[in-house]
């Protein structure tokens, strides 16, 4: 599992994913489905002011990554990808967003 850590401020929206070398995924596979979710890290549920994610995750070749805004400022929230290949490999990777204003 890789862990990546960003900072960003409630007002932003940017994408957050991973890339995958041909090392992670078979050469012949291709990325067939992706989920995303969200947590907070202080187990509280996601309420509508919190981290959200915005449209569907995408896939571009051995990338995925998904568009995220909102959240409340001082907390920190884990952006979580489950990657399936043709292959059946499964990948989960998260995110580890710090909201600061």
């Amino acid at each position: 599992m890789r862990v990546a850590i960003v900072k960003k401020k409630p007002a932003e929206k940017f994408a957050v994913g991973f890339k995958y070398s041909t090392a992670d995924i078979q050469a012949d596979a291709t990325i067939d489905n992706v989920t995303v979710s969200i947590t907070r890290a202080d187990g509280e549920a996601i309420t509508s002011q919190d981290l959200s994610i915005v449209g569907s995750p995408q896939v571009d070749d051995r990338t995925v990554g998904a568009l995220i805004e909102k959240g409340i400022n001082n907390l920190e929230y884990y952006v979580a990808f489950t990657v399936t290949t043709s292959a059946n490999q499964i990948f989960k990777d998260k995110v580890f967003v710090k909201v600061r204003d």
